[in-house]
Formats: C-alpha cells, structure tokens, sequence
C-alpha cells in the first residue's frame, strides 16, 4: 500500500514546518534549533536567517500536505477497488458487513454460486464449503492430468463472492474454443490449477485467489482428497462418477464417495462450531449437496451444531436425480445419508410457474416439486415459504429474494435465542427496504 513512505514524508514536512517556526518561540528546544540555523546561516547576510526560515517553513509545508494526500490516497485505492464510490461509503459498508452472522453455507454447482451472490450484501463472515467430486468437462480433464480436485464450483464460488463480480465474472469464466488442449477449458480452472502447482497445494491456491479477487469470506473445498462420487441404484447397479451418474436412467438409493475416509479441511469444522447459521443447498441433492456431507465429520458437525441448520429446497426436480421427488424426500435423503435429522428449516417456494415455462421443462422431464406440509413436520422440520424464483427463461432461485428469506429467518433466530444489537437489526432492515426498492 505503500502508506509508510507517504506517511514518514509527512512527518518530515511536520519536523521542517516545525523547525522553521521555532524561531519565534521560546524553550530549551527551540533555542537549539534556532542556534542550529544561526550556525548555518551567519555567513549568507543578514537577511539569510528569514529567508531560511520561509523556505523550510514552505518546503515542510508542501511535504507534509503531499505525504498526506498520498498516504490517503494509497488507503483509498486498497479500501476500494470501485473507484467511482465514495471511500466513507465503502468504510460503511465494509464495517457493517463485518458485522453480520456467521454463515456457513454448503452445496456445489449453479444453486451455491446463485446464493452467495445474494448473501454477500448481508455479511463478509460467510464460509462456503464446495463440493469437489466433479468429473465432467473442464474440471474433470484437470483432475485426470493433474491430480488436483475438481476446480469448476470453487472458481464458481470466488467470482460470487468477488468485490468486483461482474468483471471477474467475464474474465475468469471465459471457455477456450480452440487450440487442441486449451478447447473446452476455463480460465478460472486454468489459473486455480497453476497456483495450486505454484503455491504447493489446492488449499493455498484457493486462498491466494481470494485475496486477489477481494472475496467476502472464505471458500473451502469439502475436501482435498482426490474423491469420486459412486450411487447404488434402486434396481441394485452400482455407477460410479459424477457424469455416469447424471446420465444413468434410474432411482438413486444413496451416493457414497470413494475413498469414504476423505477428510475435511480443519477450517470447515471450525466454521461449522461457530456459525450463527448453517444452509444447505439449493443444488443437486445427490451430485451437489450430499457429497459435502459424506466427507468425515461434516455430517457429525453439523448435528452438534447449534446454529439453525437450513436446507433451501430446490423448485424443479432434477431428471436422473430426484424424478417426482417431494419435498419431502429431499430432506429424508439428506437426513438418510446423515443419519440422523439435522435440518430445523426448509426453505420452499410458493410463487407459481407460469404454464409456458412449465411446458418447457415438462419436456424435459422435470415438475415442480410439490411440499408435503405433514411428512415435513413428522421429520421435525420448520417449513418457510416465500416467492423465491426468477423467472426468465428458466426457472432459477432469485439470488436477492432467497438471501432476504433467509436473512429474516436467521435474524429471528438470533433475536429469539441470544438477542441481538439494534444496530444490527437496523442496518438489516435498511439494506432490506433497499433491495425491495430495486
């Protein structure tokens, strides 16, 4: 930053302004400063005492405001990469994010990215932990070369939770469309597998992209081990690989990973203690969602936990995944693979599809996935209901709708279990108004 040299020129400016002006004062020390310039001065004339003077007095001056504009200015340009802001708006913000819950979040693909987008205008105290068992495209051509984890959801998390996304969106998501080894490759890929090899390890590679990127909070891998996702089918197959997976025609019994002793980062566990809340999903359940959650000691944490663990259901069900799936049953594989019924809310949507849009993913397959209030509440789950989709051409989680739900769920939380500072919930609710607003 560059703010000790600008700041020692200012205070050398202060220390000539200072000498200069002890002439005109009385005191042991300013007497020696003005026999120093005496000394310095008698064979100049008589007028050379006052010229000296000045021009220190000038010179310090001058010193002293231009490290002081540097200094702030070097401040300014690390505080706010988003130069057209106004730095008190930054500070404010930036503090009032520090300010908010503790979230960990946990899931992989479109959905976590969707999220994160939301929930960083909320608090920078966010912990996503990504699932790495991808074995498709980019990622899986890296992890097969390489012997790195699937790199293609953590660079989806960084660009999320960016201070500057939109640029970094662009940049680090760009796809090479020729050359015969760089076609079909992402950038974002790309650079987390160089630090990975430059920085020694995927873990410190994720972190030096972070800092680069300015990232509100901390994205972690579910694990560093080099897993593979595997399914047991209804019918008794055993498929194994994230792709196979997807593109099988049959019911999932469960999913399981191999090597089943993976272990997760130390940081995941720490995060998982002293969080305010905890959310799973939106996502996959089997291929994005449940492979977090069958790292050791992940689904142990999360049941000692006692933060308010969240699972946001997702709107349409997934072909080859979770085919005529309630809501329900969502939950039940979740709590299935956990073993033991960890959710206190489930997070679904109440506003409908409209029919064109509904008859496009018909086609495919997929519905909208229908809430069992009553099988819900046996499993011993709060349900929350809210509009929560964006309708476009597809029909996605709202990224400012779901992360108010939430938000207003985890702040009555709070308020109910420890209480909270009003000023807290007052810049909650200001930040609401506005989101509602735009």
């Amino acid at each position: 930053m560059k703010v000790k040299r600008w700041m020692a020129l200012s205070f050398i400016g202060i220390f000539l302004a200072g000498a200069s002006a002890s002439l005109f004062f009385e005191g042991p020390f300013f007497g020696y400063i003005e026999s120093l310039i005496l000394q310095l001065t008698q064979h100049l004339g008589p007028n050379a005492l006052t010229l000296v003077s000045l021009l220190l007095f000038g010179s310090g001056l001058f010193l002293h405001i231009f490290g002081f504009i540097r200094m702030v200015r070097s401040i300014y340009q690390a505080l706010a990469p988003e130069k057209e802001r106004k730095l008190v708006e930054v500070l404010y913000r930036r503090r009032s994010l520090e300010r908010g819950p503790k979230l960990v979040v946990i899931g992989g693909g479109t959905g976590l990215s969707v999220l994160l987008r939301g929930l960083k205008e909320y608090t920078s105290n966010i912990t996503a932990i990504v699932t790495v068992s991808d074995d498709g495209g980019s990622s899986g051509r890296l992890r097969d070369d390489l012997g790195i984890v699937a790199p293609g959801d953590i660079r989806n998390c960084l660009v999320a939770l960016a201070d500057t996304e939109s640029e970094m969106d662009q940049v680090l998501n760009y796809r090479f469309t020729q050359g015969e080894t760089l076609a079909g490759h992402n950038l974002g890929n790309l650079l987390l597998a160089g630090a990975a090899h430059s920085a020694g390890s995927f873990e410190k590679a994720v972190a030096l992209i972070s800092n680069v990127l300015a990232v509100r909070g901390q994205v972690l891998p579910s694990t560093l081990s080099n897993v593979t996702l595997c399914a047991l089918l209804q019918d008794g197959r055993y498929i194994r690989g994230e792709t196979a997976i997807t593109s099988v025609d049959g019911a999932i019994r469960s999913v399981f990973l191999d090597p089943e002793d993976c272990q997760p980062l130390p940081q995941t566990l720490a995060a998982i203690e002293e969080a305010d809340a905890i959310i799973i999903g939106p996502g996959s359940l089997y291929t994005s969602l449940l492979p977090n959650l069958l790292v050791q000691g992940i689904a142990e944490s999360l049941g000692a936990a006692e933060a308010p663990k969240i699972y946001v259901c997702n709107v349409m069900t997934q072909p080859g995944e979770t085919d005529g799936y309630r809501a329900s049953q969502h939950l039940q594989a979740i709590n299935q693979h956990c073993r033991s019924n960890i959710i206190d809310h489930i997070i679904v949507n109440r506003e409908k599809i409209p029919h064109q849009l509904l008859r496009k993913y018909e086609k495919k397959g997929q519905k909208p996935v229908a809430v069992d209030y009553k099988n819900l509440e046996r499993q011993g789950c709060q349900v929350v209901q809210a509009k929560l989709i964006n309708i476009e051409n597809l029909v996605r989680h709202d990224p400012v709708r779901l992360s108010q739900t939430i938000m207003d769920l985890v702040m009555k939380e709070k308020e109910q279990q420890k209480g909270i500072h009003w000023i807290d919930l007052l810049l909650f609710k200001r930040k609401r108004s506005r989101s509602y607003t735009t």
